[in-house]
């Protein structure tokens, strides 16, 4: 049986993507990203790559800095993980200096419904959101939210840090209002 001309190009987009380095790889998936926050969650300040915060990819404020703060930590995966995997990725992202904290994934790489209590603080407040990232060899990759995340308690210190910044540094996506 043939392929059918979807698969034909599905495929020849992935062995495109796939021969993309992992660096460009990654920076395609941060434009994304940020792109999604600013465009799609209306989150007006959009950081790429902040220095000093660590494991941030990408970070958002709304009202420059008096408002919620969104971090996101991008994994761009080649292999399938599993439910572990998913975890220590999730733990790591749990411990971010934000409101709301993301994981971006490629899109097929887990199943992001085996567990839905893996995204939850221990303390109850605060669910970390899953993005998944769809590579495209000619076309910025696409984001979707797969799983809401809900608001953190932030820590005095951490959003002192976060402050700091965002008061030091202009972000590199604004939406002027």
């Amino acid at each position: 049986m043939g392929k059918t001309t979807d698969q034909v190009v599905t495929t020849k987009a992935i062995s495109q993507t796939a021969d993309l380095s992992a660096r460009r790889r990654h920076g395609r998936a941060v434009n994304a990203v940020a792109d999604f926050l600013r465009s799609n969650l209306r989150v007006p300040n959009v950081y790429i790559d902040p220095s000093g915060l660590t494991r941030v990819d990408v970070l958002a404020a709304d009202a420059a800095g008096s408002g919620d703060i969104h971090a996101v930590s991008i994994e761009m995966l080649t292999k399938p993980i599993g439910t572990m995997g998913l975890k220590l990725y999730v733990e790591i992202v749990k411990r971010l200096p934000a409101h709301y904290k993301y994981l971006a994934i490629p899109k097929g790489i887990t199943n992001v419904g085996h567990d839905p209590s893996l995204f939850f603080s221990a303390d109850g407040i605060g669910r970390v959101g899953i993005l998944l990232v769809s590579a495209s060899s000619d076309h910025l990759p696409t984001v979707e939210l797969a799983v809401k995340p809900e608001r953190f308690r932030m820590d005095a210190q951490a959003l002192a840090r976060v402050e700091r910044f965002l008061n030091s540094t202009k972000p590199d996506m604004y939406v002027r209002l």
